[in-house]
């Protein structure tokens, strides 16, 4: 019998889950976001998806979000399906039936199986491949998603040698403090104590690569507001094959891992093949999976362990509907940026009975509408927002997900959000060329503040007294912001540059007509909720015991977050499964 004791946080220590460890390694974590597509439409995202439950198939009454799809789901390769690119939606592989043994073309077997090829999944395939083990890693896709531009750890050569000190325990606090306390201490404290040793193995497999990737730490400006920054982001200098100075540098990674990963006898690495269902014995033990390509299903039989590393569910629209909070679920105009995370391994853990996080955020990034559109990111750093009844209702500079949070409370309770902005803003932009967004009522304009907001439906006399009080802040010797306590004095090169360097300040007024506002809403771009694990990423079951042979790690794990995706903390999405794997001989 394996028992779980606690030894200790301090770095270093672990929790023995095994009389003898198969791997002593960590797994990164699972890809935060990618780069986001981007368009003009205001309409929620969702709007337009069916949600009707399945009726065929098999009923769990403990997992009622299993029964989601009808029919046959598993295409592959994933593709979008919807001609519109704002909906991603993507083909789920994991199918709620017992498949027939006639369905079933051969049987493989391997030590280890990882389902997910992507940072999460590759990392660990790597890791336990150098422990020894035989691994198969299958992806869905025909590549599996990569880390934006960085990755969050503690006690990283590359820290050390760049004299940043971070306090263990100043991290553990600002991870806990952000999702009010709900997330689980020793899940936090595994990825604190094992981050800095991850991030040096990937060093590693980097230096074993074609790819001339160096990682190193950056220092983050201080987010204010109250909140605290801990200084745990590395990024990737890439000089070979390519020079590459842009900030979307995770592609290069990537491919690095992947191919040391590729590279290696004793591992087998295959892509356009999905899990579908795990595996059990009769003791419950998971065993292995059920996996399927473009030929048909096969089994895998793994004696070690499976992996569950398929991202997260933000390309599963019956599946956010039942997680999600209304209101994200309900408001938010454009979804993530890869149409693969479909929920696979949440389902598949689901259906083997695993407890899941309680409470979901979507992971939103404030947005504004599309990348064509010259002034997006003019306004977003100068501008004020109001809601359906005329007045500000947040400090507009304010995190991204913090103000992701508070225009989709007021999308959902009022029915709206404007940025409101001037001639200024406009001058040396070309209207005719922004008339799709005028022709859409995404961007409105007025000669005056009165006849703006009888455009937007607001109450009348209401914004020219919100805005009034707003100019009235920046006139200030020493402006304030007394409602949001947003900076109005720290120099915006935005500011400076639309007004010549005229003026220095981090806003501006609203005061020569003509008159804009811009509808605004906050895009999904991932979700960070996942099935319970233990420290050493063993998947938990509704009564937190450990579900033998099974764990999961990246955006398929959860435990970390609750209510909050903490962009105050930078890069911690990344490198948040840093973990042990154990497993009996």
């Amino acid at each position: 019998m394996r028992k779980a004791e606690f030894v200790g946080r301090e770095k270093g220590t672990r929790m023995d889950i095994s009389r003898r460890d198969l791997f002593k390694g960590a797994a990164v974590a699972g890809v935060a976001a990618a780069t986001t597509a981007a368009g003009f439409s205001i309409k929620p995202a969702f709007a337009d998806i069916p949600t009707t439950p399945a009726e065929s198939g098999k009923t769990l009454a403990e997992n009622p979000y299993l029964n989601i799809f009808d029919g046959e789901v598993n295409y592959l390769p994933v593709k979008k399906i919807d001609k519109d690119w704002q909906y991603l939606q993507g083909d789920a592989a994991f199918e709620d039936r017992e498949i027939p043994e006639a369905e079933i073309m051969k049987t493989d077997s391997c030590d280890f199986l990882v389902i997910g090829a992507g940072i999460c999944g590759i990392m660990a395939t790597l890791k336990a491949s150098d422990e020894g083990a035989n691994v198969i890693c299958v992806e869905k896709m025909s590549r599996g998603r990569n880390t934006w531009e960085s990755i969050g750890g503690y006690g990283s050569k590359a820290q050390a040698e760049s004299g940043n000190v971070v306090d263990p325990a100043r991290f553990a606090d600002a991870i806990l403090r952000s999702g009010y306390f709900r997330a689980l201490p020793d899940v936090v404290w595994s990825y604190i104590n094992n981050s800095g040793e991850t991030i040096d193995y990937m060093q590693e497999i980097f230096d074993q690569s074609d790819y001339d990737i160096e990682i190193y730490n950056t220092t983050q400006p201080e987010t204010g507001y109250d909140m605290v920054t801990i200084q745990a982001e590395h990024k990737f200098k890439i000089t070979g094959p390519v020079e590459w100075n842009a900030h979307l540098t995770g592609m290069f990674p990537m491919a690095a891992l992947t191919s040391v990963a590729a590279s290696r006898s004793n591992v087998d690495l295959r892509h356009y093949t999905a899990g579908v269902q795990l595996i059990q014995d009769d003791s419950g033990r998971v065993t292995g999976a059920i996996v399927k390509n473009e030929e048909g299903y096969y089994r895998i039989n793994a004696s070690k362990g499976v992996l569950l590393a398929t991202g997260g569910y933000e390309n599963n629209f019956e599946l956010m509907k039942a997680w999600m909070r209304p209101e994200d679920f309900s408001t938010a105009s454009l979804t993530g940026p890869c149409s693969g995370p479909t929920g696979d391994g949440h389902m598949m853990g689901l259906r083997v009975g695993a407890n899941m996080d309680p409470m979901v955020f979507n992971g939103g990034f404030h947005k504004t509408g599309g990348r064509s559109l010259s002034i997006k990111s003019k306004i977003m750093a100068v501008a004020p927002i109001v809601n359906k009844r005329g007045v500000r209702f947040c400090n507009e500079s304010h995190q991204k997900d913090c103000l992701a949070n508070a225009i989709n409370a007021q999308l959902y309770f009022t029915g709206g959000a404007w940025y409101i902005f001037d001639s200024i803003v406009m001058n040396g932009v070309d209207e005719a060329a922004l008339k799709k967004y005028f022709d859409a009522e995404f961007l409105y304009k007025a000669d005056t503040l009165d006849q703006l907001a009888e455009t937007l439906g607001l109450p009348e006399g209401v914004l020219p007294d919100t805005i009034d009080q707003w100019n009235g802040y920046l006139a200030m010797d020493t402006p304030i912001d007394p409602e949001f306590r947003r900076d109005l004095v720290s120099i915006n090169s935005v500011v400076a540059a639309l007004t010549d360097g005229k003026v220095q300040a981090a806003a501006l007024p609203v005061k020569e007509g003509p008159f804009y506002a811009m509808t605004t809403r906050a895009d999904l771009l991932v979700t960070v909720s996942g099935l319970i694990v233990n420290e050493n990423c063993q998947v938990l079951d509704t009564d937190g015991n450990v579900i033998e042979g099974l764990y999961a790690g990246g955006n398929t794990s959860g435990g970390m977050y609750s209510g909050t995706y903490p962009r105050h903390l930078p890069s911690v999405s990344v490198g948040r499964a840093a973990c042990r794997i154990g497993s009996e001989r």
